[in-house]
Parts: C-alpha cells; structure tokens; sequence
C-alpha cells in the first residue's frame, strides 16, 4: 500500500500533517447547542497543547481546509509508517 499524499475520505482518521513543532489533524466531536457531528482540524505544539483549531459541519470541507493551510507540510501515514528496525530488533524477543 502507498503512503499517502494528502489527508482524504479513506484516510483521515490515521494520517496528519506534522513539522518539527505541531501536527495538524482532523477529529471528530459535537456542538453542545444542536447536538450535530462536527469537524475539526486542529494543530497542536510538541507538547499536545492545541495553537489553532477551526470547525466544519462537513467532512469535505474540514479536509480541503486541512489540505489547503498544511499541505506543504511533511505527512505522517499511522498505516505506512516512515522505516524503522521492525519488531525483530525489539529486544523483547
């Protein structure tokens, strides 16, 4: 499977775009007054404090604004992880 390129329909839920100090993703959650689903992208510091965060009512438009303001940055795939030693250098084993 490739790595992906952007954050999309299929993905969202696993992959992030990130620096060297905050990581920008989209999480789920609720408005208290309507009760609706909502949206949100989000960055955060090295230190899980949030910098920024915006809400969409629909899931397309929480992408292309994530797509949109952190594209440029490096992205960070749960699901195709960047090369490590893998579970047999683990010293557990």
């Amino acid at each position: 499977m490739l790595a992906a390129k952007e954050l999309t329909l299929e993905n969202w839920t696993f992959v992030h775009y990130k620096t060297q100090q905050y990581k920008a993703f989209i999480s789920m959650g609720a408005s208290p007054k309507t009760q609706e689903i909502q949206y949100f992208v989000t960055v955060t510091d090295n230190e899980n404090q949030e910098i920024f965060q915006s809400s969409h009512s629909v899931l397309e438009d929480a992408l292309s604004d994530i797509n949109k303001r952190y594209g440029h940055w490096s992205i960070f795939d749960a699901e195709n992880p960047p090369e490590s030693d893998g579970c047999s250098s683990c010293s557990a084993h």
